[in-house]
Order: structure tokens, then sequence, then C-alpha cells
């Protein structure tokens, strides 16, 4: 070895491709963490039979009643309950316009950043004494999950067509995930 030279040890170098190798792993791990960070703010939250039931029960506000001419065109809105109830929900101003087309009765849109409208329709025609057939009676919230509990008005019908129904606003809901009609429980989708 000449003088003044001095051997260096034996490092292997890195190649080019090793170092892109390596920041697309930085930024592939850059991006999940990013991605993991925005998540945790929305945790999915479990909601259970049991914790609906226990929640504490509120009276729905903004209620409102129509008798509907169309009924054919609100069918298309509703999750049916059988052949003569079926379950309203409206989360958005686009479904609000939908159903206000159907019942023009039910007035202004409401702030569905606050809640969404729940309701009821039922098919079963003119009562014969002279009662309202459906009735939201309450709803228990957790997590913006709902159980709601409704009655329905048994008697005679006289079968021309009419049908009823029965919104409201209802805060912090997002979803129905149990009907209680007079003790009967549906499941909506």
């Amino acid at each position: 070895m000449p003088t003044g030279q001095c051997k260096l040890p034996n490092v292997p170098r890195r190649s080019r491709r090793a170092g892109r190798r390596q920041a697309a792993l930085l930024t592939c791990a850059t991006a999940l963490l990013a991605l993991l960070a925005c998540s945790m703010h929305r945790v999915p939250q479990t909601v259970t039979v049991h914790s609906l039931e226990t929640a504490p029960s509120v009276r729905p506000r903004e209620t409102r009643r129509a008798i509907v001419a169309n009924s054919t065109s609100l069918h298309d809105l509703c999750s049916p309950l059988g052949g003569r109830l079926g379950l309203i929900q409206v989360r958005s101003a686009r479904d609000w316009a939908r159903l206000t087309r159907v019942v023009p009765q039910l007035g202004p849109c409401p702030d569905f950043s606050r809640g969404m409208i729940i309701g009821l329709a039922s098919w079963t025609g003119l009562p014969v004494d002279g009662e309202w057939p459906i009735r939201l009676e309450s709803v228990r919230l957790r997590h913006g999950a709902g159980l709601v509990a409704a009655r329905f008005h048994s008697g005679s019908y006289l079968p021309d067509g009419t049908t009823y129904v029965e919104t409201a606003f209802v805060e912090n809901l997002n979803a129905v995930l149990i009907l209680d009609v007079n003790g009967v429980r549906f499941y909506p989708d």
C-alpha cells in the first residue's frame, strides 16, 4: 500500500435499487400511519340488543302525520314490515325530496347533520273508528343506532286503499336497528 493512503474497512455499498425500495417502504409506512390516524377518529361502535333496550327512552320530536294519495310510490321508500306496514328512514336532503314528492304535507327539510327522519306507513285502509292507525311512541339510542317503539291501532278498516304516514325527526340517530310494533320486533335492512 502506498504511503499516505489508508485502507477503508470493507463496507458494502447500497445499490440504487435498494435505496428506491427503502424509499418506497418508507412512503407506504407513512401512508399507512396516516390512514390509521384518520380511521382512529371514527372507530366503529358495537351496539347490542341489550344496550339498546337499556338506553334511555326519548319521545320523537317534530312528529307529522299525513294521508297519502299515491301509495304505490311510497312503497319504494319503505322497508316492508309485512303486508300492511313499512318503515321509512330518511338521512339526506335527496331522500327527503323523494319523500316529499309523495307526501308534500311534511313541511320543510330538517337539518340532517343533527339526526334523521323516521316514519311508519300503513296500507290498512280507512279505520272504521276514525283513529289514526300508527303511532311512533319512543326511541332508544346508543351510538347512533336506534330501537323504535311504535303502536299499530287494531280494529276494523275499510279496504279503500287509504295510506297513513307518521314521521318524526330524531336527533343523533343514524339507523334504526330494531322496530318494535306492539311487542313484535322487526330488524330492517
